[in-house]
């Protein structure tokens, strides 16, 4: 059993049950270890937390970066953002949640926020240095004709950012595949040159 094994089940068991709900227990029986094989790699649940956040946040930075690289036109970015939700599936993927299993980001990440500033200040650094890959895909797009020029790259990056992580907010009437097309075609038509 690795490390990364017991990372990957306490983050599924984190976001599907909330931190509060998982034990240390919880994690060794979802990897089928003993307690103490937690405690040979982590000091503590909160340590284990840590050290997964961490480790998640590097994934999904990653996978954006992947999908801001020069091979995907930001038309492309925006489908598999807003359309096909690939940075969610990846998570799912990553921690070996099935099918339509509840993640609940959200509500996992309000949870901790107040207890750990530390990792709260990382999902920020995190967020502001995606947000600024992004502002430079949107001028690479803008310089090459493909969106409007004028367009505040950096703003307008955020923006895409945040409708990303509120579409899961609005509940499920906004989650059908084709009104997230609609959505993502709609963005596309104010910003497309």
């Amino acid at each position: 059993m690795t490390k990364t094994n017991i990372i990957n089940a306490a983050l599924r068991l984190f976001v599907t049950r909330g931190y509060n709900s998982v034990s240390l227990i919880d994690v060794a029986n979802e990897v089928g270890i003993t307690k103490g094989g937690i405690y040979h790699y982590f000091s503590s649940k909160d340590a284990l937390l840590q050290t997964s956040m961490h480790y998640l946040l590097e994934r999904l930075e990653d996978k954006y970066a992947e999908l801001l690289s020069v091979k995907y036109s930001t038309k492309e970015v925006l489908t598999a953002l807003l359309v096909e939700r690939t940075l969610e599936r990846y998570a799912k993927d990553l921690l070996g949640v099935e099918g339509d299993g509840r993640v609940d980001c959200i509500h996992f990440v309000i949870e901790i926020m107040s207890k750990f500033p530390d990792i709260q200040e990382r999902m920020e650094q995190g967020r502001i240095t995606i947000c600024e890959a992004f502002a430079g895909k949107i001028e690479d797009a803008i310089k090459q004709g493909e969106l409007k020029p004028g367009l505040d790259s950096y703003s307008l990056a955020a923006s895409i950012m945040a409708m990303v992580n509120g579409q899961v907010a609005l509940g499920r009437s906004f989650q059908s595949p084709e009104m997230r097309a609609r959505m993502m075609e709609s963005m596309w038509q104010l910003i497309a040159a």
